[in-house]
Formats: structure tokens, C-alpha cells, sequence
């Protein structure tokens, strides 16, 4: 067992759960914001509709609010790696 700055006994990776709720939450903000994400470039290219021809340029926050709320989701799930 190692010691950190605060003088808290720090967990090794071998003693962590291996599946946590905050992990989960992680994954779930990942998987919700990478379609979104990757949206974008196929966009460009012309494989698919563009979020605006779909959206419009008012209805873009709807896509932005997903994308930003599963980072969020993600950040906070994976504060501790």
C-alpha cells in the first residue's frame, strides 16, 4: 500500500472495483456523444446529411446539448483515470 500527499492509503489498480457506477456513467457519456461527434466530419464529406440540412442552423443546440452533455457525463465518470 502506497501513500499519497494527502497521507489517504491510495488503492493500486488491483484493488479497484472493476466495473464502477461512476466507470459506467463514463461509458455511457462516451457512447451517447460519439455519434454526434463523428456526425460531423461525415457530414462534411457528403456520406450523410449534414446536421444543419437535418437541424437547421437554429436546431444545432439540440446536437451540441448531447454531444456536451455526454462529455460532461464522461468527465465525471472518468475523473479518477
Amino acid at each position: 500500500m502506497t501513500v499519497n500527499n494527502e497521507r489517504q492509503p491510495s488503492r493500486s489498480n488491483y484493488e479497484q472495483p472493476r466495473l464502477s457506477l461512476l466507470r459506467v456513467a463514463g461509458w455511457v457519456g462516451v457512447v451517447v456523444a460519439t455519434p454526434f461527434f463523428l456526425w460531423v466530419p461525415l457530414g462534411f464529406t457528403g456520406l450523410i446529411p449534414s446536421m444543419i440540412d437535418v437541424f437547421g442552423i437554429v436546431g444545432l443546440r439540440i446536437p451540441a446539448a448531447f454531444t456536451i452533455a455526454g462529455l460532461l457525463l464522461a468527465a465525471v465518470g472518468f475523473h479518477r483515470i
